[in-house]
């Protein structure tokens, strides 16, 4: 049963990886757009990996490629997501220092955040929880979520390549 199963997934390796990509993106934004939650910099920054992940399971779904290195390779993206999350988890938690952008306050550093603080918005801060369910933060859920999606895409990689070399 769960051998079949990762059988069809196979046949779809690019949609499943551009699935898995896009709904933390969606969460993300779902969150920023409809809830008002502003993300803060390291917020921002964990949104990057799975967006290029989104880019190559799109292109390979698009293309029809089914190559475990294209699995290998979004695994590094999510772990990459997931590693942000735990630094950022850790600057919450007050485990070491954020970045100096993170502190929502400051000397601007870039013409965006001039316009930020002339306009009276200011950044939100990555040491301070938004959110947070079942005791974990926005960033902690990433780093759940992330190293699930790395695992999964990593035994999608491994059994795709095994499976070309019989």
């Amino acid at each position: 049963m769960i051998m079949s199963l990762f059988d069809r997934l196979d046949a779809r390796l690019g949609l499943m990886i551009a699935v898995l990509a896009a709904l933390p993106l969606a969460a993300a934004l779902i969150a920023q757009y409809v809830f008002g939650l502003a993300p803060c910099p390291l917020c921002v920054w964990q949104r990057w990996p799975y967006l290029a992940a989104l880019v190559l399971g799109a292109a390979a779904w698009a293309l029809g490629w089914r190559s475990g290195w294209l699995a290998a390779a979004a695994a590094l993206c999510f772990a990459a997501s997931a590693g942000v999350g735990v630094f950022h988890a850790g600057v919450e938690e007050g485990l070491w220092q954020g970045l100096e952008t993170c502190t929502g306050a400051g000397t601007p550093g870039d013409l965006d955040a001039l316009r930020s603080q002339v306009l009276g918005t200011q950044p939100a801060r990555c040491d301070q929880v938004p959110f947070a369910f079942l005791g974990l933060s926005i960033a902690g859920w990433n780093v759940v979520y992330g190293g699930f999606a790395a695992m999964l895409a990593l035994t999608l990689a491994v059994r795709s390549t095994g499976r070309r070399s019989r």
